[in-house]
């Protein structure tokens, strides 16, 4: 890549486009106005479209997984259940500003993770990362008396996230976050140990 176009810069706005869009609402002459290259530079930096998807989701889940831990890391005095609850809720309330974007690790894994092996296997990597960097802090929360300990943290981790993904699919069909708030509501609800 040149000095012309920063690489980073050049993903960045490939994770806002097709965030936004979706895979096959991006067409390449759209790539390149929105990036600034011309086709020759962009085949030159990415050989094709599908390598600058799987560039993109890379990147998104690199990012991602920092800013999850960030977020979920305690300070003195936190509890874990909190800032889980925070978390699921902080994450919902910014869809209306972000006009319902969504998350781009499900919006890839929605449309193209059955029909392209390589998608699918980079979005099911950031799924199980996503994962993995929310489980400690729901087996603190178990360890703490506030999460059930009928399922492991794993389970739990995976179903706080698909349930996520689920309501977040449905906020954007809705245009509204309220009914996903409430979802994610009872399910903390449901799986707090009664004290």
């Amino acid at each position: 890549m040149n000095q012309k176009h920063n690489k980073e810069k050049v993903i960045q706005l490939g994770i806002q486009l097709f965030s936004g869009k979706g895979y096959n609402n991006v067409g390449l002459d759209e790539i390149c106005k929105t990036t600034g290259m011309t086709k020759g530079a962009f085949y030159n930096a990415f050989e094709s479209k599908e390598n600058y998807l799987l560039e993109t989701i890379y990147s998104f889940d690199q990012t991602n997984s920092a800013r999850i831990i960030k977020m979920l890391t305690a300070k003195p005095g936190d509890k874990a259940i909190d800032l889980l609850k925070h978390f699921y809720t902080d994450m919902l309330k910014r869809q209306p500003k972000l006009n319902y974007m969504g998350c781009m690790i499900n919006n890839m894994m929605s449309e193209l993770g059955a029909l392209n092996e390589k998608v699918g296997n980079a979005t099911k990597e950031g799924f199980t990362r996503i994962i993995e960097s929310i489980e400690p802090t729901v087996l603190q929360a178990q360890q703490e008396g506030d999460l059930t300990f009928d399922y492991t943290s794993k389970e739990i981790a995976t179903l706080l996230h698909c349930t996520f993904y689920g309501v977040l699919t449905s906020a954007k069909s809705l245009n509204s976050n309220a009914q996903a708030l409430h979802t994610m509501n009872i399910l903390f609800n449901t799986l707090t140990t009664k004290k």
